[in-house]
């Protein structure tokens, strides 16, 4: 009999290791997975926190309400067709390069603002009056970037004192007749050169400059309203000494005007 509780005893020990030993295996496993669990979902919230949401295209098309009517049609056509919408700025070396002036600021901002996915911005700058630039049918050169909307700043600086207003006016519109006819939908925007202190005659060259755009309903930016007037004495302020150039001063007003006009987000102050 003392053999048999010693035996039955052993065996009783032996069964409550083996579940006890068991349940230790399992917290261990449970604890295990739940710890993995764990890394994964800080992995995920780690991954995806540094990510932002691409903007839908009413976002986007929140930006052209300045726009040519055009222009926003067609930009609706490459969203849709997932295509880049091609800008081009075309006027004399005023408007900047790749490397300075206004252009590579209103560049950044507008391709920041839409993603480089949705916008493509380029520049073309000719030094030459409106006249000699249609006489070498240059107007073939911006045709052939088959641009869906030209931003033409149309030499009228350059043709102050050399080109008639009335023929500035005629190459214009050569210019524009010239560009569509090689691809219908590309929309226009004009918009002047930087203003000039104590100047006398510019002021009414661009002054007929908006009229005609008004006329031909084309887009007008009209950025000088951002900039002191030209019997302002202020106005040098924004101006390079010999007044060749805007400087940085004027470079950021006629950029932020740009920028705002084109991202529907109100004039420069």
């Amino acid at each position: 009999m003392k053999n048999f509780f010693t035996l039955l005893l052993g065996i009783i020990c032996i069964a409550v290791l083996f579940v006890g030993h068991s349940y230790w295996n399992k917290q261990i496993a449970a604890s295990a997975n739940q710890n993995a669990v764990t890394v994964v979902k800080e992995e995920e919230t780690a991954d995806s926190g540094g990510k932002q949401p691409a903007a839908n295209a009413d976002e986007l098309l929140d930006y052209t309400k300045n726009w040519p009517e055009s222009a926003v049609k067609r930009f609706k056509a490459t969203l849709a067709d997932k295509k880049r919408f091609k800008i081009l700025f075309v006027g004399s070396p005023a408007i900047g390069s790749n490397a300075d002036g206004v252009f590579p600021v209103v560049k950044q901002k507008l391709v920041e603002a839409f993603g480089k996915d949705h916008l493509e911005v380029a520049s073309k700058t000719f030094k030459t009056t409106s006249t000699q630039f249609v006489s070498a049918d240059k107007q073939a050169d911006i045709a052939a970037s088959g641009a869906d909307l030209i931003i033409l700043e149309p030499f009228i600086l350059t043709n102050n004192g050399v080109v008639l207003v009335e023929d500035t006016l005629k190459d214009i519109t050569t210019i524009i007749d010239d560009v569509q006819a090689k691809k219908r939908d590309t929309s226009f925007i004009l918009q002047p050169s930087y203003p000039l202190y104590g100047a006398t005659i510019y002021p009414g060259q661009v002054a007929e400059l908006k009229k005609f755009a008004k006329k031909h309903k084309i887009t007008y930016m009209d950025h000088w309203s951002a900039w002191p007037d030209s019997k302002d004495p202020k106005l040098e302020q924004y101006l390079t000494a010999n007044q060749e150039a805007p400087n940085d001063k004027g470079i950021k007003v006629w950029s932020d005007y740009i920028v705002n006009f084109l991202l529907n987000e109100g004039e420069s102050e």
